[in-house]
């Protein structure tokens, strides 16, 4: 079958994370008022989201998973939330590896940090080709990551759960998204040379384990 695919040039479709208006999931915004977001002691930690219990991909999902991250520490080892309550998502400071280095000194842990809500689906994507000089580049439009099997910038790193055990699942990636522009904090990124919209320094990887309910977050930087 792959054979055939190649000799007539059938494209398959990616498991795309696409910039769609009337998708029901979000990337940025600010969250509603029922959840609390918690205090970190080294970092500011962003409302980067939400991803809707209905979404049909992510079967796994039982309750909206609102991300909430301190992505301006080190995350090239995993932090860890609980979410039995998901509305109090809690950061996993026992039996984790998580370094919990501040990367920026001019980014307090007080900074309210916003980004542009944008609406975005869990999509089957038809890659087109782009010709950038003398080279064609496969993309998909609109595209901000992807979801089924991760795309390792490094090697790989599956985390897990630090109150179970148990390997996590691989639920989605989150490369830079320029449309979800900086709203609130601009001031306190430029000291850091900071892209004006979100921008991980590398993807954003999430993985979740259902029977702890308990949330990964690992940043794999370029």
């Amino acid at each position: 079958m792959e054979m055939l695919k190649k000799i007539f040039g059938i494209k398959t479709e990616k498991p795309s994370l696409v910039i769609e208006p009337n998708g029901i999931n979000t990337i940025g915004g600010k969250g509603n008022k029922e959840i609390e977001i918690p205090y970190f002691e080294y970092s500011p930690v962003v409302y980067l989201g939400c991803i809707s219990k209905d979404e049909k991909e992510l079967k796994l999902l039982d309750f909206d998973l609102h991300i909430v991250c301190p992505i301006f520490i080190d995350l090239s080892e995993p932090i860890f939330f609980d979410y039995s309550d998901y509305k109090k998502p809690i950061i996993i400071t026992e039996n984790v590896e998580t370094n919990f280095y501040q990367y920026f000194e001019d980014i307090p842990n007080t900074s309210i940090i916003e980004y542009k809500e944008i609406n975005f689906s869990f999509n089957y994507a038809k890659t087109v080709k782009t010709k950038i000089g003398i080279h064609n580049i496969e993309h998909v439009p609109g595209e901000i990551g992807q979801f089924i099997n991760p795309n390792w910038i490094q090697e790989e790193q599956w985390p897990n759960c630090p109150k179970n055990g148990k390997k996590m699942k691989f639920l989605f990636q989150l490369t830079y998204v320029e449309e979800s522009i900086v709203l609130k904090g601009q001031d306190v990124l430029e000291k850091e040379s900071i892209e004006p919209y979100l921008n991980f320094g590398g993807d954003f990887y999430v993985f979740y384990e259902p029977e702890s309910k308990t949330i990964a977050y690992l940043i794999q930087y370029e």
